[in-house]
């Protein structure tokens, strides 16, 4: 056993902050950026930075509940969270069922504790196990900390603030290792990489330019993270919410994610460019397309300027870009794309041999999520999600209209934003997504709806004022 710098700081804090849930919360956000740490080494297991805040908040609300404590919020909490945990228990089910009833029946691709690297016979695996625990924590943490946040004396803001912060961290830290590898500034590896459960990739290049990857294990990982970023600081901006640094976080997540060189944050914010104009009108917010257009154009211009600096003092960048291009451009060609396009086809096909019913929670890899959902839990657990994913967007919506000018809306906008930036992009190039920060953004978004649905009935006399302000 060994405890990393980032457990040293980790667990005296949570110890000293046990008293204050809401700060546990904020630090599983802030936690959520360093997923290539470790808190604490146990053998080959390595503890999350953003478990530690997060177990830590899961005891101080269980001891709660077990002194009789209870939310106001908890039914509704329970009505929005009813298809996720629906998949949580089929989850679980599956990883101990399938692994035994299509024992050596079908090829799947191991987890990486497993890995031996070609497709092996399914069977019950450590992968199980280990995926299962993660899961139950992630949807336990979730479920509990929505019911948690549905109290009328929490501020809402506050979480968001903590998402911006852990933002602009992620953009500091990505210009100080381009820093590192370009001019040989100092750059804390260990760290930032302390996490021996991981491979990470930070010395990859594109040409003359150095790929970033930040404090995550990869420039993919790092650029969707950053998808989810600038989703949310777009759409907020554009909706007329005045959040502080809010504008310059547009920019700067922008540039942190170009300097990723990541094909998949570059696809999704190209998808998410495509959809921004649909997404303005499904919102009932067509007035906001003038605004839509005054912002691409003053994009276009910053961009403009920039580029024209670029080329006149720093010229070799150009030859990265162009690099950089023609590599996305021949992404089809490379042998990488092939191995994940062979991944996601191996995995359908074990969804189909087991009838749609996936080889279990954990037992199969894949490179993109569908085909990993589809291949671990099934066509069950996909509708689920996707009932989960609908009943959540619908109440969102219902939301939005009942209590607009909120810090609820705020928080609900903002955190679907980003979720849904952070799917688009696991949607090219991520199996799952598990880390606690994310399913911390659902449960923030889940309790903001619930307690819009708990004052309904009396909102235009009681909804809270917000602290920013709305531009009509």
């Amino acid at each position: 056993m060994s405890l990393p710098i980032m457990g040293m700081i980790l667990f005296p804090l949570c110890f000293l902050l046990w008293l204050h849930p809401e700060r546990q919360i904020q630090l599983v956000l802030i936690g959520g950026i360093f997923p290539a740490a470790a808190a604490l080494i146990l053998g080959g297991i390595c503890l999350q930075p953003s478990l530690v805040p997060g177990l830590a908040f899961l005891s101080y609300v269980i001891l709660q509940k077990i002194l009789g404590a209870r939310y106001p919020g908890q039914k509704e909490v329970m009505y929005l969270s009813g298809p996720m945990i629906f998949n949580g228990v089929w989850a679980v089910f599956g990883s101990l069922v399938m692994p035994r009833l299509f024992h050596n029946q079908v090829l799947v691709w191991p987890q990486k504790a497993d890995a031996a690297g070609t497709q092996v016979l399914l069977a019950p695996s450590f992968g199980n196990i280990s995926q299962d625990g993660y899961l139950v924590i992630n949807i336990v943490l979730m479920v509990l900390a929505a019911q948690y946040l549905t109290r009328n004396q929490i501020d809402m803001k506050k979480f968001y603030g903590a998402f911006v912060v852990a933002s602009w961290m992620v953009v500091f830290i990505c210009f100080w290792q381009l820093a590192a590898r370009m001019a040989g500034v100092p750059f804390p590896k260990e760290f930032f990489y302390s996490n021996t459960g991981w491979a990470v990739l930070d010395g990859q290049m594109a040409g003359p330019v150095p790929r970033i990857n930040g404090s995550f294990t990869e420039p993919a990982a790092c650029a969707t993270y950053l998808t989810g970023v600038i989703f949310s600081s777009v759409w907020l901006t554009l909706k007329g919410y005045k959040f502080r640094t809010l504008k310059p976080l547009i920019i700067g997540s922008t540039l942190a994610l170009c300097v990723t060189t990541s094909t998949t944050g570059f696809a999704a914010v190209a998808i998410g460019m495509i959809l921004l104009p649909f997404m303005v009108v499904a919102t009932g917010a067509a007035r906001l397309l003038g605004r839509l257009g005054q912002f691409a154009m003053v994009g276009a211009v910053v961009l403009g300027m920039s580029t024209l600096l670029v080329v006149t003092f720093v010229p070799q960048v150009v030859a990265g870009v162009q690099k950089v291009s023609a590599d996305t451009a021949n992404k089809k060609d490379t042998a990488s794309y092939k191995e994940r396009t062979q991944a996601d086809t191996d995995a359908m096909t074990a969804c189909l041999e087991t009838y749609g019913l996936g080889t279990g929670w954990g037992s199969n890899r894949s490179s993109s999520l569908v085909p990993g959902l589809l291949a671990s839990v099934g066509i069950i657990g996909c509708i689920a999600l996707l009932i989960f994913d609908v009943r959540l967007l619908l109440t969102a919506k219902t939301a939005l209209t009942v209590a607009p000018g909120s810090d609820y809306c705020l928080v609900i906008e903002g955190f679907i934003a980003a979720i849904l930036g952070r799917l688009i992009a696991a949607l090219t190039s991520a199996p799952t997504i598990g880390m606690p920060d994310f399913y911390m953004m659902i449960a923030i978004t889940i309790a903001a709806i619930a307690r819009v649905r708990m004052i309904a009935p009396s909102v235009n006399r009681n909804a809270p004022q917000s602290h920013f302000e709305i531009i009509s």
